[in-house]
């Protein structure tokens, strides 16, 4: 009997772990987030689900909802970074909400697997995670730039602001490249959350990215504008006279397929173990190595001093690496904007090329229309079907020959 009430007690256990997942509500953003309906699908036994239109209420922090699966949302046309959102119960109903609002309750029995939350989800509300979800991070970033265009037009007017600028310029720079790094190697293209246009809507994301790509082009240029405040008047603005960035870049840009090549070479020769590792670790010294040796170099000719030049050199690595990784977030962010329109785009052409001219106008009694003539001589309304009459021809005519 004991026995009999001891397994009833571990299927009761198991039963609760694989049905019961309970959720806390942790806002990234604000004290509330948003619930909407949700269309569940059936299909050969399986359940999809996706996101309905409606807003049915918000939940708040501290809220706990029961949640029973997780499904990805990209909208009608996208190209990728679709948003995770859990399927929540509650009052019997089913409901949707972004998953990053979500925590694993330890309200939980133990047991209790979470089948919800991915670890993009977990890692938002990490210290890191919540730092780089928050909008503070990002001003920082776009308040030093602004203070580095401000040195910058003043160090030109003021030898005693150049002194300080010569310093502070770099420091800027250095402080908002390593703050751009942290957060992409936290949240991946994440990062550029403020400007998704999933969460914000096409004009919403644009008024972002507007701001976000002339930071970036700032950015990119800061270096040039920088010449001239560290090597003084003397500099004409010769690139053979500035400071060397182009050798480390290449260096910089080709380090990955240098490795992948050789991780290919050892894979095809049969290499395996230390002797792979250390073949592509080799490799990715050299690939960085000589590039970075000849920036080095020529800034240490540049700045008569081989301290100086070494301080310049890492400076510059580390605003080749933000730049790469502003420059990539604008085109990730960019892409997502514009493809749906560019789609659109194609679909309506296409349309408007395959739709016959119409037959009748005003005018009075005069009907005007194009008339378009395939191989055969004979008329068609739209170039769409003449183009398709020659395709018939072209393959009567090949049956011919053959």
């Amino acid at each position: 009997m004991k026995k009999a009430i001891n397994l009833l007690m571990l299927l009761l256990l198991y039963v609760v772990a694989a049905s019961a997942q309970k959720y806390d509500v942790k806002c990234l953003r604000g004290d509330s987030v948003a619930v909407y309906d949700v269309v569940e699908t059936i299909r050969s036994e399986d359940t999809y689900y996706s996101k309905g239109e409606k807003l049915v209420f918000y939940l708040h922090d501290g809220d706990q909802v029961e949640g029973v699966d997780k499904f990805y949302y990209k909208g009608v046309i996208d190209t990728g970074g679709s948003i995770g959102y859990a399927v929540i119960q509650k009052d019997g109903k089913k409901y949707c909400t972004l998953s990053e609002n979500l925590v694993f309750s330890k309200d939980n029995p133990e047991g209790v697997e979470d089948k919800v939350l991915t670890k993009s989800d977990e890692l938002a509300h990490t210290i890191q995670g919540r730092i780089f979800y928050s909008i503070i991070p990002y001003i920082i970033i776009a308040l030093l730039f602004l203070g580095v265009m401000v040195l910058n037009i003043l160090a030109m007017r003021s030898k005693k602001i150049r002194s300080i600028a010569v310093v502070a310029i770099p420091a800027c720079i250095m402080v908002g490249t390593l703050l751009e790094i942290w957060a992409y190697s936290v949240l991946g293209t994440n990062c550029f959350w403020w400007c998704d246009k999933n969460r914000y809507g096409f004009f919403g994301s644009l008024l972002r990215i507007i701001p976000f790509g002339l930071i970036v082009f700032y950015q990119v240029m800061s270096i040039k504008f920088y010449e001239p405040v560290i090597l003084g008047e003397a500099f004409d603005g010769d690139v053979q006279d500035g400071i060397s960035v182009k050798p480390a870049l290449i260096s910089i840009l080709a380090a990955l397929p240098v490795v992948i090549a050789s991780a290919l070479i050892c894979e095809f020769l049969g290499l395996g173990g230390w002797l792979e590792s250390v073949l592509i670790l080799v490799s990715l010294l050299l690939a960085l190595g000589i590039g970075v040796f000849l920036s080095l170099k020529r800034n240490i000719e540049l700045m008569k001093s081989k301290k100086l030049g070494l301080l310049l050199t890492l400076f510059t690595i580390v605003y080749i690496l933000g730049c790469i990784v502003a420059v990539w977030g604008l085109v990730v962010v960019i892409f997502k904007l514009i493809i749906q329109i560019l789609i659109v785009g194609v679909i309506i052409g296409f349309v408007l090329y395959a739709m016959p001219e119409p037959k009748g106008g005003g005018g009075g009694n005069v009907t005007y229309r194009t008339v378009y003539y395939d191989e055969d001589r004979k008329t068609h309304d739209s170039a769409y079907a003449r183009d398709k009459a020659n395709e018939k021809i072209a393959e009567r005519e090949a049956g011919k020959h053959n």
